[in-house]
């Protein structure tokens, strides 16, 4: 006959062994979203902006780091979204106005491959000059966390983000020029002044 304590052993060690469990599968779940929430971090002012490779319209690659000691106006944008087509006249009269001075325009269509089609008469009708870059496959989205189209990062001389503008902008405005002619004027003086690079 087993005696009140040795039958409450066992259940002890069930409700122990229950705990345990639980509190491995709680620190798993947290781990996971984590690591998970990491990867949705947003891209914040002060941080190198991400490299990247991506072909041009004439299937030439062009790579985010070569342009280091330029001021870049980096524009996300698709065919399909009405804002980026309001806003690309602007950037190109911005382009005009600013390429003698060290501003380089990289307008990133984001346009899947079913669309693709559409970039060059986009382009053509719009008139615009500045290099268009094509992101079919997407790698870029992670690496500037996008949440849509446009938007623009301005990135100083050594590649640090400087500004991150979500939606779009009249880029002939003063107003919204305010880091681009800041880091144009200050040429090699702000690259000296830039954290560094870690």
């Amino acid at each position: 006959m087993t005696t009140p304590v040795e039958q409450t052993a066992p259940r002890v060690q069930s409700k122990l062994v229950i705990v345990l469990v639980s509190i491995a599968i709680l620190a798993l779940v947290f781990g996971v979203v984590w690591m998970q929430s990491s990867k949705y971090e947003p891209l914040t002012v002060g941080k190198v902006a991400p490299d990247f490779t991506l072909p041009d319209l004439n299937e030439k690659d062009i790579r985010l780091s070569d342009f280091r000691g330029k001021v870049v106006f980096l524009n996300f944008w698709a065919t399909w979204c009405k804002p980026c087509r309001e806003e690309m006249p602007s950037m190109e009269i911005l382009y005009k106005n600013f390429e003698k001075d060290g501003l380089v325009i990289l307008a990133i269509s984001i346009d899947r491959v079913t669309t693709k089609k559409d970039i060059p008469p986009f382009v053509k009708a719009l008139n615009l000059t500045f290099p268009i870059l094509i992101d079919s496959w997407g790698q870029t989205d992670k690496r500037y966390k996008l949440m849509g189209v446009p938007e623009t990062y301005i990135i100083d001389q050594q590649g640090i983000l400087r500004e991150k503008v979500i939606g779009p902008r009249d880029w002939t405005m003063l107003d919204n020029l305010q880091v681009v002619t800041q880091l144009l004027k200050n040429g090699t003086k702000s690259v000296q002044a830039a954290p560094p690079l870690t």
